[in-house]
């Protein structure tokens, strides 16, 4: 199975491709090229239009763990005849995720109740939003969830900027997500991190606990905003294509502000929200720290950012670039991805390959009904065949000793299958009451029945301990009566029994401050005859 992850890092879009199989997760393609809002208006397509904007992409040589970036020859990787499954992710600007704890048992009713959470505890217009959550059961009676809720706006503008790519992805994910996947699959020995994406147009920071994404945050503070500021420092000197090359040699523990005013003040910007993001994630517990995006786009850059004196968890300089893209691809290896592109958003080339197996199912269904159906009508006729065959009158007997015979195996064969309960259920109980004679007679005179409590109990039923013994039910009854005759009248009523009540064992009765308390045994249904 392929799986094509693209994350959006305004002005690139990084893509990688990789292979699930037995043996396990393969990257076999990493690719970043500029979007075509940074072409100077060329378009969406390259080489004058002739190809989709991913007909072609530089083919990796796999590895276990990430592939570098090489030339030796080219495959196509995104196209119309793609089999595999394709992934983006909107940033965590774009989106609001916080953790609920539900005392629910199961999984069944969670999305339910997480709905209702979500419509009361949000100030959004919930025609506006779209919520979904990851679920986790935690012990026997708790699950907890993972809520995301994104305006549907940006799902919107989300697919319309790939539309523009002729990408039509599978799934939607986010970016946080996409990290904590990748570090997680890159050392699966650590669980628990703080994530700095230094993106192009942003920074997101992601709190991974126990390998997992917990919190997120976005910072409107990317490399391509350090760039500028600069440019703007530098503008005399440098060419607006050299100023790469002049922000790789420039180290930043020797920065002077005095010289570079403009590039000062965004550092300082972005190393304090980074400061507010890791203090108010990681204030309970001691987190490691990991860089991952253009750490190398300044010299000393992850150390002026924060205290990165020890590099405990090293990545690649192609990882940190395409760790977003892998991490989404590796999502979809797992057993729940997340997938925001639900109802209206749902992939319309999904709901053809839906409606494919559906109608594959209904064939096959009707197939075996039909085939069900001449199988049950041969054995009903061979079966009244033998019927007429046993009645038949010969030398050995009439019809009636054919009847004889047939009523004497019923009459041996008349026991009660043990484990079918024979007592009336509740149901009937209640259907008996309300039924009652005598009830409803005191109904209509203006004294109608006023049931407090009613208790069902089976005292014996058979075990595979004790097969032999009875099914016995026992009710329990408190009511109350405005005029205490009629509640004399419906004690006799049920000492004298009926088809329900069973006249022969125990019946109680007992009078309360506020009414009555009867206790009587239930008659059992007839039996069945195998």
């Amino acid at each position: 199975m392929f799986i094509l992850g693209i994350h959006l890092d305004t002005p690139y879009i990084r893509t990688a491709l990789i292979r699930k199989d037995r043996k396990g997760i393969e990257i076999r393609t990493l690719r970043s090229e500029p979007s075509p809002e940074s072409k100077g208006g060329e378009g969406v397509y390259q080489n004058g239009g002739e190809q989709p904007f991913f007909s072609e992409i530089e083919s990796m040589p796999p590895k276990s763990g990430a592939a570098s970036l090489g030339s030796d020859y080219v495959k196509p990787l995104y196209n119309e005849n793609f089999r595999g499954k394709i992934v983006s992710a909107i940033p965590a600007k774009d989106f609001l995720v916080r953790s609920l704890e539900l005392k629910i048992a199961g999984k069944s009713h969670a999305q339910e109740a997480i709905a209702f959470q979500a419509e009361a505890t949000t100030h959004f217009d919930p025609k506006e939003i779209l919520s979904t959550a990851l679920l986790e059961k935690k012990g026997k009676s708790h699950v907890e969830a993972l809520l995301f809720t994104v305006p549907k706006k940006s799902l919107s503008g989300h697919l319309e900027m790939l539309a523009q790519l002729q990408i039509d992805p599978d799934y939607i994910s986010t970016v946080p997500s996409g990290l904590c996947h990748f570090v997680h699959w890159k050392f699966p020995d650590l669980l628990d991190a703080f994530i700095i994406d230094l993106g192009s147009s942003r920074t997101t920071c992601a709190l991974m606990e126990n390998g997992k994404l917990k919190k997120a945050h976005s910072i409107d503070i990317g490399i391509e905003k350090l760039l500028s500021a600069l440019l703007e420092d530098r503008k005399r000197i440098l060419l607006k294509k050299e100023i790469q090359g002049a922000a790789k040699q420039l180290d930043l523990l020797l920065l002077k502000p005095s010289l570079n005013p403009n590039l000062s003040i965004q550092l300082d910007l972005l190393r304090q929200e980074i400061g507010k993001a890791f203090y108010s994630f990681c204030r309970e517990a001691k987190c490691d720290v990991i860089f991952t995006g253009n750490s190398d786009a300044f010299t000393h850059l992850r150390e002026f950012l924060f205290d990165f004196s020890k590099d405990k968890w090293p990545l690649s300089v192609e990882e940190q670039k395409f760790a977003i893209s892998i991490g989404l691809a590796i999502e979809q290896c797992g057993k729940n991805p997340l997938q925001l592109r639900r109802d209206e958003f749902f992939p319309p080339k999904n709901w053809k390959k839906m409606g494919a197996i559906a109608m594959l199912i209904l064939t096959s269904s009707i197939f075996l009904s039909t085939a069900l159906l001449g199988f049950g009508m041969k054995s009903s006729i061979s079966r009244k065949q033998k019927m007429f065959e046993s009645l038949h009158i010969s030398k050995k007997g009439s019809i009636e000793e054919g009847i004889d015979r047939w009523v004497a195996s019923v009459e041996k064969n008349n026991k009660e299958y043990p484990y079918i309960p024979q007592s009336p259920k509740v149901v009937e109980v209640f259907s008996w009451l309300s039924a009652h004679p005598l009830l409803k007679q005191l109904e209509k005179e203006g004294d109608p029945i006023d049931i407090k409590e009613l208790h069902y109990h089976l005292v014996t039923l058979p075990t595979l301990i004790t097969p032999k013994d009875p099914y016995l039910a026992k009710v329990e009854i408190e009511f109350q009566f405005n005029n205490a005759m009629n509640a004399r009248k419906f004690h006799e009523a049920l000492r004298q029994g009926d088809d329900r009540v069973n006249p022969n064992l125990e019946i109680t009765w007992d009078t309360l401050n506020e009414g009555y308390r009867a206790t009587f045994f239930l008659k059992n249904r007839s039996p069945h005859v195998l």
